[in-house]
């Protein structure tokens, strides 16, 4: 596969985000597959943010070590990252904003100079359109003319007015022509061939996404990062599915405004992140006592407290699956990508209705924030199933919201429709929902509740598999390691080893299934984004089950398929 490397390095508000964007959106229409993630500090402005992109001519789901094009909006991308260009590859920076020793760093034949913003300013644009300078250098490396970039900047800034249209397109022009009577004719990557339509999404487009498919019809959240962006595609695009967005003041009432617009007969949700999550927990104790279902997408970031908020851990998995005090059914889904975060959300809605409980969806940074190509979004995959919801019409006066049932899924009633009565409470209540302190009606009560429990487990998702069917390395994990652990094994495979990835999109109650596959003779890695092997103990409790060894990362940066490979016996010969 042929795949290319573009890192944009530069200070918060420098517009780095802009140029990547210009980049990827262009590439896609170009025909490139590519995986983009980000990097960057917890500030308004300043520190040192990198931008990253992975072309390829083959659908790729995770980024690599080695740069082939470095982007230089500022001095530290020189002094940090000038080693991690490979030999051969060309380095664009910014004279105006080097120091003297930075500026000897890039006296080398594969190291451009280009002032970005006095580009902007000779042609009688603002500063700001330096970005589109940048992007005009970089595809000057890409292609061998500029139109599918001016269609870019056009679909990007179209909103903005002609004026602003063209001005950016002039830059472009400007920096790609620089770039280009430097270059010559150096060869360009072949361009790839065009494989239809394709959407470019990151996964805090995708969660929010399904959960319109899926039919949300109430969000409340508070903003806390990297969540935000899950609550601020609902509330731009969520009016034109009628969708109700309400920021709360804390996470306290939006998850109760959650809770209470679910019982109402609305599917809802809410969206955070560990110390948001933390504060929810009372709620959703009492969602599990009341039977209400409720979805609440916790983007994982590095604790404890505020940690890194804004790098990337799977840090909270014991937490979501304890999820509250008490016993009650509860599911925990981690998406691994973003089309199955997509497929994921709907999935989710359904578990929550069908068995009347609270589902966590967990994410984390690298996916919340990473894009990458995918083709369009099946809809006719979407299946809606409400559960067990009586009609007004068929609930008379001796409607019981708790009736003992063997498989402990009682039918529900939406509030106000119907003669029945609906009461719910977070003490302990009999069937028809009001208060009781008698051992007898508690101990059927839990045992109605927690029968669903196994129903939920019967039912898990099953492991997703790649690579070898006679694995001698399995590599197991959750979450966003999915595109990481795929491509080691391909790696692996291609150099002779037996190599098997195992990817678990429910992590509670784990799948019964995944014990066949514990079971088998190959060497067992768990591969995790946390310090004390979440996973690992989970599948140790469950399964009584020890794996070969563990790939942890915790340093808050992304897993990826050279941080693997250099982990497993032998070490760095796999990642050759």
């Amino acid at each position: 596969m042929q795949t290319l490397n573009i890192k944009i390095g530069g200070q918060a508000g420098q517009g780095l985000v802009s140029v990547g964007t210009i980049l990827l959106r262009a590439a896609t229409k170009e025909g490139w597959h590519l995986f983009a993630h980000q990097d960057y500090e917890s500030r308004i402005r300043g520190g040192h943010n990198f931008f990253q992109i992975r072309l390829a001519d083959g659908p790729v789901a995770s980024w690599e070590n080695d740069i082939d094009v470095l982007v230089a909006l500022d001095e530290t991308t020189i002094t940090r990252e000038l080693e991690e260009v490979r030999p051969g590859g060309v380095v664009i920076y910014d004279p105006d904003v080097l120091g003297s020793e930075a500026k000897k760093l890039v006296e080398q034949p594969n190291c451009i100079g280009l002032p970005f913003a006095r580009v902007a300013e000779e042609l009688g644009q603002p500063k700001i359109m330096a970005n589109a300078a940048a992007a005009g250098a970089v595809w000057a490396l890409l292609s061998e003319e500029i139109t599918v970039l001016h269609e870019t900047l056009a679909l990007l800034f179209g909103d903005k007015g002609d004026k602003i249209v063209s001005g950016n397109q002039q830059v472009a022009s400007a920096g790609f022509q620089r770039v280009r009577n430097i270059v010559g004719a150096k060869p360009r990557p072949e361009k790839p061939r065009y494989p239809g339509p394709r959407l470019v999404l990151k996964g805090n487009d995708a969660l929010p996404l399904g959960a319109l498919a899926a039919g949300v019809k109430f969000m409340s959240a508070y903003p806390m990062t990297p969540s935000t962006g899950v609550t601020e595609f609902i509330a731009q695009y969520g009016a034109e599915a009628k969708v109700v967005m309400e920021q709360a003041e804390d996470e306290i009432s939006a998850i109760n405004m959650t809770i209470g617009a679910s019982f109402a007969g609305v599917r809802a949700m809410t969206a955070t992140s560990g110390g948001g999550f933390a504060l929810m927990t009372e709620a959703l104790s009492l969602a599990g006592s009341a039977e209400i279902p409720v979805v609440v997408v916790n983007a994982m970031r590095p604790g404890p407290s505020t940690g890194l908020p804004t790098r990337t851990e799977q840090g909270d998995l014991r937490y979501a699956v304890a999820m509250s005090f008490g016993d009650f059914p509860r599911a925990v889904l981690a998406p691994g990508d973003v089309e199955e975060a997509f497929y994921l959300m709907a999935h989710a809605f359904n578990l929550a209705e069908e068995y009347q409980m609270p589902v966590v969806v967990l994410s984390d940074q690298h996916l919340a924030d990473s894009y990458v190509t995918v083709p369009p979004f099946d809809l006719s995959r979407i299946e809606i199933r409400r559960g067990r919801v009586v009609s007004g019409a068929k609930a008379g006066p001796d409607y019981l919201r708790y009736r003992y049932i063997k498989d402990g899924i009682s039918q529900r009633l939406y509030p106000g429709f119907g003669e029945g009565l609906v009461v719910s409470a977070g003490d302990e209540h009999g069937e028809d929902g009001h208060l009781i302190e008698d051992a007898e009606t508690r101990r059927k009560m839990m045992e109605k509740r927690m029968a669903k429990q196994r129903l939920v487990e019967e039912n898990a998702l099953g492991p997703v598999l790649c690579g070898a069917e006679d694995p001698e390395i399995m590599l197991i994990g959750f979450g966003s390691t999915k595109g990481a652990i795929a491509e080691a094994v391909e790696i692996l495979n291609s150099r002779g080893l037996r190599a098997q990835g195992v990817h678990l999109p429910q992590v509670f109650p784990l799948p019964k299934s995944l014990e066949q596959f514990l079971q088998q003779p190959a060497q067992k890695f768990i591969v995790e984004s946390n310090y004390s092997g979440q996973l690992e103990d989970l599948i140790a409790a469950r399964f009584a089950v020890r794996p070969t060894g563990s790939i942890r990362r915790y340093d808050g940066r992304p897993m990826n398929a050279k941080y693997i490979l250099d982990r497993l016996p032998g070490g760095e010969c796999h990642g050759r």
